[in-house]
């Protein structure tokens, strides 16, 4: 069975984007300091990801997960069809489950919030690395927002501390009963 990982920066009082989606506070991922990135990115081969934060991704330079199967999760007719995309409107939890028990190397859960509220409400996730960026922005779209996922028990299985003051935790969800 394939894991799902939700790879994902908040801020410290627990937003990952400003109220208009902007991440204009995050540090760059840069070759002298990527967080772990580059060792995460090789363990997958398909990312999930919202249509908010898929329009997002088509701001940065390049192609961002170029070379991986690109799952984007939507309710909104698109206007525009991406070759390096799939969309798909199907029930999220339900077409992961099915994705988890396809071959494959690991499964990126990018975000936004409603795509990892409807993951963790169908209990897909296996692990959740979170990046706490040190910066309060006081508003913004919340990671875990009230949510009907119920209560999700985690186990810590590292933390990484950065000279940028970012911390990195690692949690293993762990499954229910």
């Amino acid at each position: 069975m394939r894991k799902v990982s939700l790879y994902i920066a908040s801020s410290l009082d627990g937003y990952i984007a400003r109220k208009d989606g902007a991440i204009d506070w995050l540090p760059p991922i840069t070759p002298a300091e990527d967080y772990g990135y580059g060792a995460f990115f090789s363990r997958i081969d398909t990312v999930l990801l919202g249509r908010k934060t898929y329009e997002l991704s088509l701001t940065f330079s390049g192609q961002p997960y170029e070379g991986r199967r690109c799952v984007v999760f939507t309710h909104t007719p698109l206007k525009w069809r991406d070759p390096h995309a799939e969309f798909v409107s199907d029930d999220i939890a339900g077409f992961v489950r099915a994705l988890r028990a396809e071959p494959g190397r690991d499964i990126w859960l990018v975000g936004g919030a409603e795509i990892v509220a409807a993951c963790l409400a169908g209990r897909v996730v296996d692990e959740i690395i979170l990046t706490v960026v040190p910066v309060l922005l006081g508003e913004g779209i919340p990671l875990f927002p009230p949510g009907a996922w119920g209560d999700q028990q985690l186990r810590l299985r590292d933390t990484r501390g950065f000279s940028t003051g970012l911390v990195q935790m690692t949690y293993d969800v762990l499954p229910a009963g």
